[in-house]
């Protein structure tokens, strides 16, 4: 590499850099700090990026409102069900309700893995094509679904619902279901 070359990737090199640091630095600390997805997305002009996933995030709630009351009458479970994305332990029924709604807004597959399209699909609805929004998610994605592995598809649901839940706890993002 000439000395050229290396003046130029330099500025590119110490964000990558940084960008590492702070990521190993988190996973470091351990899981009682949350993550807090505003200090590495770059916000698009003068707008904050929290403003954005504010004003889009209604429209996936509202997809998933519509999902849950479909699931839970081809269920026939109470219209006053309980919130699922925190439930540490829900029925056998609520769990199949999961994967209902996973399936209905199309973030779990029929083999039982999280669809990392559909998660960048939403994650880019939600940031406005935000590029670091969507590689961060879509690595989320893959990372619960290296971690699960249930061939009974309730089952997987509920742990993805887990796997999902903490991750949108740790990026204070407010979705239910």
């Amino acid at each position: 590499i000439s000395q050229s070359n290396l003046n130029m990737k330099s500025p590119f090199i110490s964000v990558v850099t940084l960008l590492l640091a702070g990521t190993m630095l988190h996973c470091t600390r351990g899981q009682k700090q949350a993550f807090d997805l505003t200090k590495l997305i770059p916000s698009r002009g003068s707008e904050p990026i929290w403003t954005t996933i504010s004003r889009n995030l209604p429209q996936v709630q509202g997809m998933i409102d519509v999902a849950r009351e479909q699931c839970i009458k081809q269920l026939n479970m109470p219209k006053d069900q309980r919130p699922l994305i925190k439930a540490t332990d829900p029925s056998d029924k609520e769990k199949c309700m999961l994967e209902c709604l996973l399936k209905k807004i199309k973030m779990m597959d029929d083999t039982n893995k999280l669809s990392l399209a559909q998660v960048a699909k939403l994650t880019s609805l939600v940031t406005q094509d935000n590029k670091v929004a969507i590689a961060i998610s879509s690595s989320m994605a893959q990372s619960c679904n290296r971690s699960i592995s249930a061939s009974n598809s309730c089952e997987a649901a509920h742990l993805f619902n887990q796997c999902i839940g903490r991750q949108l706890e740790r990026s204070n993002v407010k979705l239910t279901w």
